[in-house]
């Protein structure tokens, strides 16, 4: 099975990880290359390397995947008014979810294919990228799977930023984001712990006192 990585441009880090996986690599800003199989990724996005074999796995039934972008954003949210009106011609109803594009699975041949070269067309007439995505894809109606928000990684990125917003101005040089909401605390160098936002001062109290010498903790 021919299945490759296009990059939007070059990265060297996801080079080495499809080396790694038997992925061969196209740096290209269109479609013409030959694949069976594509996961095309546009610049800044994080590839979850974990699951793209799963996403490969997904073409063997359906002709393109993409993540959903955001909860709750809808098609009438984004874009201006000209555009929308575009869009509304195709899609007729703009209360609908929107995609991210970003990271895209796709079949090579048929439908798949096909919603490559609509989604090439509708992105060259400029406008917003993802009401041209939606568009592409009304106009070819593949059969498309989408994938929860998890494959973009964004909500983590975006809970770990929140988690650092409630630390103390002073003490966030000791603080490093984690996984699920929760904060790192540094109580001696190179050493973390894991809390919960607010309890970084007490966690470096209690723990931090463990690594002084006795002298100091007596005193």
């Amino acid at each position: 099975m021919n299945n490759v990585l296009i990059l939007r441009q070059d990265d060297k880090q996801a080079r080495m990880h499809a080396k790694r996986t038997g992925l061969r690599v196209e740096i290209t800003d269109g479609y013409d290359v030959a694949f069976d199989r594509a996961l095309i990724v546009e610049p800044g996005m994080t590839i979850p390397w974990r699951l793209v074999d799963y996403g490969f796995h997904f073409l063997e039934r359906w002709d393109a995947a993409a993540p959903l972008w955001r909860y709750g954003e809808l098609a009438e949210t984004v874009g201006n008014s000209a555009d929308q009106k575009r869009t509304a011609k195709i899609v007729r109803d703009l209360r609908v979810p929107l995609y991210a594009h970003e990271l895209l699975f796709a079949r090579g041949t048929g439908d798949g294919r096909a919603l490559l070269d609509a989604w090439m067309s509708e992105r060259d007439g400029g406008g917003d990228a993802r009401l041209a995505f939606l568009r592409a894809l009304y106009q070819v109606k593949p059969r498309f799977c989408a994938l929860p928000r998890s494959w973009t990684g964004e909500h983590l990125r975006s809970r770990r930023a929140q988690a650092v917003q409630h630390v103390p101005q002073h003490l966030r040089r000791y603080v490093k984001p984690s996984g699920e909401g929760l904060v790192r605390v540094e109580i001696r160098p190179n050493v973390y712990v894991r809390c919960k936002p607010g309890q970084e001062a007490d966690v470096m109290k209690r723990l931090g006192s463990l690594h002084k010498p006795r002298s100091e903790r007596r005193g």
